[in-house]
């Protein structure tokens, strides 16, 4: 990918992770394909999204839904160990759902 096409998709979300809307520095981000190449997904910047690592490597080669619903998941199995049970018994912990949206469609809103 060219820097020309780098630079494009880095201010898609203006400089923001466009799944958890972090500010994402240039040199750090990565250039996450909308719609999986192994599912027809094409190279061009309409199928291209700025993501973090951690969003890059937690949505590998999944759909934006699909993504999604592992998001909405999340919750249920981190609260599976019994030390994370332990500790929001005693209020240590709390966890607040995912709202269902990420930053590149908050930023429609």
């Amino acid at each position: 990918m060219n820097t020309k096409t780098r630079q494009a998709v880095h201010q898609k979300c203006d400089g923001r992770c466009a799944y958890c809307g972090e500010p994402l520095p240039y040199k750090e981000m990565q250039v996450d394909h909308i719609h999986p190449k192994h599912l027809g997904g094409i190279d061009a910047i309409e199928n291209y999204h700025p993501s973090c690592r951690q969003c890059n490597f937690y949505k590998a080669t999944f759909i934006v839904n699909s993504f999604r619903q592992r998001l909405d998941s999340i919750t249920e199995r981190i609260k599976k160990p019994f030390i994370v049970r332990l500790a929001m018994k005693y209020g240590i912990i709390s966890f607040k759902p995912f709202s269902g949206k990420f930053y590149f469609e908050k930023d429609k809103d």
